[in-house]
């Protein structure tokens, strides 16, 4: 990895010191201080720079990054680790995956929609009934990984033997919701994933 000094960093960001230097002060820039001297990697530069790139609409990155972002899903997790991929995730919600691909922000992303089936109308898949309403990305290629249901996750041998939504708001037990734009919360309902 090749490394800048101050001046260098400048010269190749078309910056000047003292602006480097207000960067570096305020945490906006990727550097380290190494024995008094501050230090930029070119590829953390390059990086950085990219990451305030204003595309035209519907304008792809080239090459986007090694990331799945989107639904979280452990049979996914799994998958990723156990593949020997190198592939990242970045779990942050269905329609945020959905969000960052149509920028090119990450190479592929898990999601979880909800539709028809939902009404007793499973002959529609929810998923590409979304896919195929969304701008840029009428060439999405679709891999139906697993099917998930709505429940209730509970604590290790379930001390609250929690056995419905009555029980849970009866005992009291609290609720951890999904982030917005995860599939759970595109219902309209908030269902809730986690009980304590």
């Amino acid at each position: 990895m090749e490394f800048l000094t101050t001046s260098e960093a400048a010269d190749y960001l078309r910056l000047g010191e003292r602006k480097l230097y207000e960067l570096v002060t305020t945490g906006a820039i990727p550097c380290s201080k190494v024995t008094g001297k501050w230090l930029f990697p070119r590829h953390e530069l390059d990086v950085w720079v990219l990451s305030g790139l204003a595309r035209p609409a519907g304008m792809m990155a080239a090459n986007p990054p090694p990331i799945v972002g989107g639904s979280q899903d452990d049979l996914l997790e799994w998958s990723l680790r156990e593949s020997g991929s190198a592939l990242a995730s970045l779990n942050e919600g269905t329609m945020r995956g959905v969000d960052r691909l149509q920028r090119g922000e990450v190479i592929a992303t898990a999601i979880h929609f909800h539709g028809d089936e939902l009404n007793g109308n499973a002959a529609g898949d929810p998923n590409i009934a979304a896919v195929q309403s969304m701008p840029g990305l009428h060439d999405a290629v679709l891999v139906g990984v697993a099917r998930r249901e709505q429940g209730l996750l509970v604590a290790p041998r379930n001390p609250k033997k929690l056995q419905s939504l009555q029980d849970v708001l009866a005992s009291g037990a609290i609720i951890a919701v999904r982030q917005p734009g995860a599939g759970a919360q595109l219902l309209g309902v908030s269902k809730p994933e986690m009980v304590t």
